[in-house]
């Protein structure tokens, strides 16, 4: 995180408009910009003050998820829609994240993983039903959306019964597709295809989840109650000092050890662990003849 990079968005309104100016001219922003189902989850991303940032060690703080601590790190993409993508899944963990006093590791670890299930759901597949339109600016790849909306590959044909359903009943879709994902990532080695790349990019969040929370069994809680603390101080009206003293906190000896990098031990010691994940992911795409998608400026650390 380099300090001079650093923009505090205190205010509700900060937020948004902060927001509205990172994506790329596409539905995604049209919605913000119209009041749409975007705008209402900016809504909700901004009930707390938010930090965006530039990496001052792109290689470890690219897979830290720094979103649970408050702060989103900045990227580029050589696609725009992609990076839109990126925001989106970040800002939805934010606006959905809840936050426990005295939180054992059952607990935190059941929390941490509904919240990537349905961040994960809502921007890797509900979001084309949100936005159909969306799908052919995206990826080149196959992705495992298109088997649901797109089954006969025709981005300009979705699936109308999909569609529909989407409309009628979200709540219930959204469910059945956050489902079909867990399908997968809790098959039987016997159940799945290993050489399916999209097959070896869902399996990896099991994996990557456990080994996620082991690295922060220790320290956890510091967060749970920094974040808290944010909460309670801006719903009573001191949204810009709380924001400086959060900041503060995170940049502090305390935390990050001397460093620019929050949580550094934490950040390095998930890398080692994701990097062996992203390493099979690679593997199945190279087999399949499909080219993963990595940030422009950070392709080292492994596609998002």
């Amino acid at each position: 995180m380099r300090p001079a990079s650093v923009r505090i968005l205190a205010e509700p309104a900060e937020i948004h408009d902060y927001v509205l100016s990172l994506w790329s001219d596409g539905p995604i922003r049209r919605s913000h910009a119209a009041g749409g189902s975007v705008a209402r989850l900016i809504d909700r991303f901004a009930r707390t003050p938010r930090f965006f940032y530039e990496a001052s060690e792109p290689g470890i703080e690219w897979t830290h998820f720094s979103t649970w601590w408050g702060a989103i790190l900045t990227a580029d993409y050589e696609n725009p829609a992609v990076r839109d993508l990126r925001y989106l899944h970040e800002i939805s963990h934010g606006a959905s994240m809840p936050y426990v006093a005295q939180c054992n590791i059952p607990t935190f670890e059941a929390k941490m993983f509904r919240n990537e299930r349905e961040a994960s759901t809502y921007t890797e597949m509900a979001v084309y039903l949100e936005f159909p339109e969306l799908r052919p600016q995206t990826f080149d790849h196959p992705i495992f959306m298109d088997r649901f909306l797109f089954p006969d590959g025709d981005f300009e044909r979705p699936d109308p019964h999909w569609l529909g359903r989407w409309q009628s009943e979200p709540d219930l879709v959204f469910q059945e597709l956050m489902y079909e994902r867990a399908r997968v990532i809790w098959a039987k080695e016997e159940e799945i295809d290993r050489d399916d790349p999209q097959i070896v990019w869902l399996r990896r969040y099991g994996e990557q989840g456990a080994a996620w929370v082991r690295v922060w069994a220790a320290r956890y809680q510091m967060v749970e109650d920094a974040m808290i603390r944010l909460r309670e101080e801006s719903r009573a009206g001191r949204r810009a000092e709380a924001a400086q003293r959060h900041l503060d906190w995170l940049l502090s000896p305390a935390v990050a050890g001397g460093s620019d990098v929050p949580f550094r031990d934490e950040a390095a010691a998930f890398k080692a662990s994701f990097d062996t994940l992203i390493e099979a992911y690679d593997r199945a795409m190279a087999r399949a003849d499909q080219v993963p998608v990595k940030s422009g400026a950070l392709a080292e650390a492994g596609p998002q």
